[in-house]
């Protein structure tokens, strides 16, 4: 019974959707990403036509995997992954721990790491999801994520802070 209610905020979620589409898109800097990190020895990055690649296509971002049809993760070698992104502008992903992460902790996980082009340049970005709503959030605020792209993947629009993904310390 509340049918009109839902299609008002699903208009208004919709319009707010795109008109950050049509922001990014005036961007001149495009960044290229690599979402993610290693779990023990596999690295699951998001297919092309997963959520997550049809965000940064939408968020007018470079992505190594945008042309992938998976829907999904693709299962990843470290090497496979340096061979294809590792000279990615910016590096994401999601974390469920206590504390913020840190430089010296993807350091201890993994020293690869050091080899990525955005560890080396401190344009790393983490989601801490058991401080913040993500996982409650995104799924019906795609915008919301969306944003948080657009401010990762493009340095030359206005700036406004980050909902999610918080710059790793040192």
């Amino acid at each position: 019974g509340n049918e009109h209610a839902a299609d008002s905020l699903f208009n208004m979620w919709d319009s707010a959707y795109h008109a950050l589409m049509s922001q990014a898109r005036e961007s001149k800097v495009r960044y290229s990403i690599i979402t993610e990190k290693l779990t023990g020895s596999t690295w699951y990055v998001a297919g092309g036509k997963s959520s997550v690649g049809r965000l940064i296509k939408d968020a007018d971002g470079l992505y190594a995997w945008s042309d992938d049809e998976h829907s999904g993760s693709l299962a990843m070698s470290f090497e496979s992954v340096l061979d294809k992104a590792g000279d990615a502008d910016v590096w994401i992903f999601n974390d469920g721990g206590q504390q913020p992460y840190s430089y010296k902790q993807l350091r201890a996980e993994y020293h690869g790491y050091l080899s990525l082009k955005p560890f080396r340049t401190k344009r790393v970005y983490c989601v801490n999801s058991s401080i913040v709503p993500y996982f409650e959030e995104v799924s019906f605020r795609p915008d919301y994520l969306l944003a948080d792209y657009i401010m990762l993947l493009h340095p030359d629009l206005p700036r406004r802070p980050l909902r999610y993904y918080r710059a790793l310390t040192d």
